[in-house]
């Protein structure tokens, strides 16, 4: 017979104390919401800048490999893209950590 296989993660004990697996989450939670606020209040002069001097790099690879240069227009490196991902990251972080916190129960997994 064939079980299924899934992730399980347990975030509290069942006495109620957290678990590896919560402070992991913590972390990367942690670290992508200041991914997403550093997003959102870094000057775009660095963006302009590195823009800037990617662009100033000579072709080394030549036509056939595509080389052409990104544009600073609406895309991954738009000021308005940059500053939509930094919000969803913020929100996705913030709403798992929320559930992690208040909606798991003691020694259950997930």
């Amino acid at each position: 017979m064939n079980a299924p296989i899934f992730l399980a993660m347990m975030y509290r004990y069942a006495d109620g104390t957290l678990t590896l697996a919560f402070w992991y989450a913590a972390t990367l939670s942690t670290l992508m919401i200041g991914a997403g606020v550093w997003g959102l209040v870094a000057p775009e002069s660095f963006r302009v800048f590195y823009f800037k001097l990617y662009h100033r790099l000579p072709l080394t690879f030549g036509p056939r490999f595509g080389s052409e240069r990104p544009t600073t227009g609406w895309g991954w490196g738009s000021p308005t893209s940059i500053r939509l991902s930094s919000v969803l990251a913020i929100a996705i972080a913030g709403t798992f950590m929320a559930w992690v916190a208040f909606f798991t129960r003691p020694g259950v997994t997930y």
